[in-house]
């Protein structure tokens, strides 16, 4: 797993500790991490550039010739050979003269007969990761000219864990629970993270019927009309995503995959057109269906299998991948964000059975915290709201099922906790050890009663030995 250092500092303050203190005293206190890697950093002389023209090289097919106003002079020439360039965009461009991450220095340039002068750069040119789509796309608002790394920040130090060392913690498969233990580790406040204050309007008609109780106890459905076309995420989501090895897609998927790494709870996005009847049905799969996921491939279902179903079809295989048929497209104009409590064991086998495992699957199998379900959601309509403020949604979200909160209660007497761990501690001292931490500690005269908060109750936490581990 990879924890971007910049992200967790949003919620604590990391001053006055190198990168490196702060990975080692992660792994004397939480989980081990293997090394600490830079991310970004541009290259000198890489601007912003705006593609005033495109269109095909004369003599190349898969060639175009672009026109590119860099700021400061006449926009100049440059062919590119990036699948996805276009007019209009907002690009990271590299003049003659600059010197690229793997030593290429640019020169004035022929290609099949046109002239270049210069690059439009891609992500892995700049080392800023791989980007398989072609260039990278700034957002629209760039300014022209402007150094790249004004757009894109500084480095960014990125914390490399070991995952074993997390398989019991699923409150740390999300940046916030790391910006929860090092506030604990640095005796810092934790901050906030901002949520929508509530929800707007009346509840849309979403049908949604859980057939599978056990497969899906709780499932939230909210309904969302797009006001504008999906384009480039800002600069801060898609360097963030880079950062921690996540492939920027568009402005909406990239915010589930945002709300993913930052609370840890999966959610997805259906095209609400391609969802038959508008009608969700969270059942097994049945004999002989199959179901077309993201990555491109055909899979036959096993009748074991939970899936999300329209009226007629699944959709998705639950927990693990979304379809390709009610996937969000550039023309998606009504969506339907997804977020439940799917079971982590089946969640497993789906996975295993399919050799498909993702990012969604490996939190689920987990076994999340139930209330991050109605939580996701809630950021997500607050990251909206920032990022896409043209975009509506249209009440409060669809509820179907109930899980009951986790609620479990742990007491510890001072005198055998001081026993144990070989050191004298009072009742005080245990509840300034696990009050940061999340617990509602209420002290007694021999110790204390500890409840343990819901993102560490459903796997982690059960006995006193367990919180003694905290202290």
């Amino acid at each position: 797993m990879r924890i971007s250092l910049d992200w967790i500092g949003d919620y604590v303050n990391l001053e006055g500790h190198s990168p490196e203190e702060l990975a080692e005293l992660l792994s004397l206190h939480t989980a081990e991490v293997e090394g600490v890697e830079y991310f970004g950093g541009t290259v000198e002389g890489v601007v912003v550039g705006h593609v005033v023209e495109c269109a095909p090289h004369p003599d190349a097919d898969r060639l175009s010739l672009t026109c590119v106003d860099a700021g400061g002079g006449e926009p100049v020439q440059v062919v590119c050979g990036a699948p996805n360039v276009a007019a209009g965009q907002k690009v990271a461009f590299a003049p003659v003269g600059v010197t690229l991450p793997d030593g290429t220095c640019l020169k004035k340039a022929k290609l099949r007969g046109q002239e270049s002068l210069g690059m439009i750069c891609s992500s892995s040119e700049l080392g800023l990761g791989e980007d398989l789509d072609g260039i990278l796309v700034l957002p629209e608002d760039s300014e022209i000219g402007l150094p790249l790394d004004e757009v894109l920040g500084p480095p960014d130090a990125v914390l490399i864990l070991d995952n074993k060392s997390l398989t019991h913690r699923p409150d740390l498969w999300g940046h916030y629970g790391f910006a929860r233990e090092f506030a604990a580790i640095l005796k810092r406040p934790l901050k906030p993270m901002p949520l929508a204050e509530g929800w707007k309007g009346e509840e849309v008609e979403v049908d949604i019927d859980l057939e599978d109780i056990e497969g899906c106890p709780l499932y939230f459905g909210l309904r969302v009309d797009l006001g504008s076309s999906l384009g480039a995420s800002c600069a801060q989501v898609s360097r963030r995503l880079r950062a921690v090895g996540v492939r920027p897609h568009n402005d909406l998927v990239d915010l589930t995959n945002y709300i993913l790494l930052e609370l840890g709870q999966p959610t997805h996005v259906f095209d609400f057109e391609k969802v038959e009847s508008s009608k969700i049905v969270v059942r097994q799969a049945r004999k002989g269906e199959s179901l077309t996921t993201l990555d491109g491939s055909s899979r036959k279902l096993r009748e074991q299998d939970l899936v999300i179903a329209d009226a007629q079809k699944p959709i998705a295989l639950a927990g693990v991948m979304g379809g390709e048929d009610s996937e969000v497209r550039e023309d998606t104009s009504r969506v339907l964000l997804e977020s439940g409590v799917f079971h982590s064991a089946r969640v497993r086998r789906a996975s295993v059975a399919h050799a498909l495992r993702s990012d969604a699957s490996s939190r689920f199998e987990k076994g999340l915290d139930p209330a991050l379900a109605h939580q996701a959601l809630l950021r997500f309509a607050y990251l909206l709201e920032s990022f896409r403020p043209e975009d509506k949604i249209l009440g409060p979200p669809v509820q179907a099922g109930y899980v009951e909160p986790a609620k479990r209660e742990v007491a510890l007497d001072a005198h055998g906790a001081s026993t144990l761990l070989g050191m004298s501690l009072s009742p005080d001292d245990l509840a300034a050890a696990l009050s940061p931490l999340g617990f509602e500690v209420e002290i007694n005269e021999s110790g204390v009663v500890a409840q343990v908060p819901s993102w560490r109750a459903t796997r982690d936490i059960e006995g006193s030995e367990d919180v003694l581990e905290e202290v």
